[in-house]
């Protein structure tokens, strides 16, 4: 079967065609719509149109970055995309295209993207930790997606690591978010830039991928920060680990692209606040499917919902 799988974000909506193997056959972007449900709902099925008219496809998959009540569609609260709150994306979408649609958490569809055809592959048990903007989480516990008793779970975002820290989005003070993300680097280069200390990095206009090149570049601000940012990174992952019990977290999204400089001080710190028995067991490492992580798994979590391909 072949499904749309779809990854609603704040500046851009992409979309392809997803077969059994999680394999992208076509794919295709438009610009996102925010502050507009109508006009973003608009842009969603002009994707479907586009990509099901060359052969059908039989469901449709869609990431949205927000709280998605479950079993229903709506989308309860999105911090980053204020103006579709509220709104019932499953119902709108479905009912304009005609397929079965299933509407999931974006970091939730990366954790299935992965789990079903990435760094998860053979796993049972892992987490999914998509660094960007912010910090998305999923988790596949025994096989399944855990969402939660209503479908809010998996939130390790907003793990709180820093009682008294910086304001998040989610409402909270000094959640995991607020530290690993573009959104954290930036805040803790800027700090240090306050403070005087030495370094090639300017307020103005920074940008986590400007901390990143300074910090392979060797400036020590840079790498003071991206070693700080892992290290918090790491006590995320040891409390998940202790939790979850894992065999894998696989660490996705722009930020991820740091590689060691991010992971090295992550898993360090890891293996220092975990059971020794827990953390031998689990395994930190990159993701593997990079930006499209979410199309793949909205479009194999969707090719499940058809009751002829179920497998639960």
């Amino acid at each position: 079967m072949r499904t749309i799988g779809i990854d609603i974000g704040g500046t851009e909506i992409k979309a392809g065609i997803v077969d059994d193997t999680g394999a992208i056959l076509r794919a295709s972007r438009r610009d996102s719509e925010p502050r507009d449900p109508e006009e973003l709902i608009r842009r969603v099925v002009e994707l479907v149109d586009e990509l099901s008219g060359d052969a059908p496809v039989g469901a449709l998959g869609i990431g949205v970055p927000g709280l998605i009540a479950a079993g229903t569609g709506t989308l309860l609260r999105a911090p980053n995309m204020p103006g579709i709150d509220g709104t019932n994306l499953g119902d709108r979408i479905g009912g304009e295209t005609g397929l079965p649609t299933l509407i999931r958490n974006d970091a939730d569809l990366n954790a299935w993207g992965e789990f079903r055809a990435g760094a998860g592959i053979g796993t049972r048990h892992m987490i999914c930790l998509t660094v960007g903007t912010g910090l998305g989480s999923g988790m596949i516990i025994g096989g399944q997606l855990h969402a939660g008793a209503t479908g809010y779970g998996a939130e390790a975002g907003h793990i709180v690591v820093e009682p008294g820290g910086r304001s998040c989005g989610c409402g909270g003070q000094g959640c995991l978010e607020t530290i690993v993300s573009a959104t954290g680097i930036v805040a803790r280069a800027s700090d240090r830039i306050r403070s005087g200390e030495p370094t090639i990095l300017v307020e103005a206009g920074l940008t986590a991928q400007k901390v990143h090149d300074a910090a392979a570049g060797g400036d020590a601000v840079a790498l003071a920060v991206y070693s700080e940012v892992g290290r918090f990174l790491g006590i995320g992952c040891a409390t998940l680990m202790n939790l979850v019990n894992p065999e894998l977290i696989a660490i996705g999204g722009g930020v991820s692209a740091a590689g060691d400089l991010l992971l090295g001080p992550a898993i360090k710190e890891a293996r220092h606040r975990a059971y020794p028995e827990v953390f031998a067991a689990c395994r930190i490492e990159q993701a593997r499917l990079g930006v499209e992580a979410g199309v793949v798994g909205a479009g194999l979590l969707a090719a499940e919902m058809v009751p002829e391909r179920r497998t639960d």
